[in-house]
């Protein structure tokens, strides 16, 4: 598997370039406990060249085992790009590397703050504490009672005071 993603330059085609292909996820640098590379860099792109300007439109993905920030579960989670846009100077090169464009267009688009409810999993802390579903009706006030009728406060009362 390429660990590049190289556009070729020189007789460059009029009507323009399509690219499709994998990059070797290793690309991503990234192999901790909170996030890690699962698979590679698909892309589907379409290069064009505008006299010394090189657009590059298409579509990324790559898959990543991630853990919830929550419950400490792992998940797997997909970033997908369906919209990219890239646009390069290329005066007198015969070659452009897009890898680390690439690279880092998918990283920007990683949560900061990964949550098993972002890849379509109920998060095994909402049964236990309470209802911090994503998705749920906002409430106002510090004392909204949780599903099971105990304040999300609650659990601060456990705590030995001074």
């Amino acid at each position: 598997m390429q660990t590049r993603v190289i556009i070729p330059l020189e007789e460059f085609p009029e009507e323009g370039l399509r690219l499709i292909g994998e990059a070797d996820g290793a690309l991503f640098g990234i192999d901790d406990t909170g996030a890690r590379s699962i698979g590679p860099l698909e892309y589907e792109l379409e290069a064009q060249l505008y006299d010394t300007e090189l657009v590059v439109r298409g579509l990324i993905r790559a898959d990543f085992s991630m853990r919830c920030d929550r419950c400490l579960s792992e998940f797997d989670y997909t970033v997908e790009l369906e919209d990219l846009a890239l646009s390069f100077d290329v005066k007198g090169k015969a070659e452009l590397d897009i890898t680390e464009e690439l690279r880092e267009e998918v990283l920007l688009e990683l949560p900061g703050y990964p949550k098993c409810e972002i890849s379509g999993l109920e998060c095994k802390i909402n049964d236990t504490i309470g209802d911090f579903r994503l998705d749920k009706d906002p409430q106002t006030g510090v004392e909204c009672p949780a599903p099971s009728g105990q304040s999300v406060w609650d659990a601060l009362d456990q705590f030995p005071s001074k």
